[in-house]
């Protein structure tokens, strides 16, 4: 079975998917951003998301909530509530972001 291979994933040099597979159901980037910075503003969209954290410090807004996020953490949220990551710390914050989409 052949495999294609994309080098357009945000912050991700090699993704390989299997023929046969949907990957607009599952996706994956790595994003960084540097201190007092966010990629957006929090928002809502379809499906569950995880943010794990590789280095760095940033906070998860989920809702009404605030969770602190360092090294080696992670979440999951529910995408149909407002959420969003920023960086709190005083380096650049470096995290994985994998959303499941029904």
């Amino acid at each position: 079975m052949k495999a294609e291979i994309r080098n357009d994933i945000k912050g991700i040099d090699r993704f390989i998917f299997e023929n046969g597979l949907d990957n607009s159901k599952l996706h994956m980037h790595i994003s960084e951003v540097g201190p007092n910075q966010s990629m957006h503003a929090p928002h809502q969209h379809e499906g569950q998301e995880i943010f794990y954290v590789f280095s760095g410090k940033g906070e998860i807004v989920f809702g009404d909530q605030t969770h602190i996020l360092k090294n080696n953490h992670a979440i999951l949220v529910d995408c149909q509530v407002p959420h969003g990551i920023r960086n709190v710390g005083d380096v650049p914050l470096r995290y994985a972001v994998i959303i499941a989409k029904s």
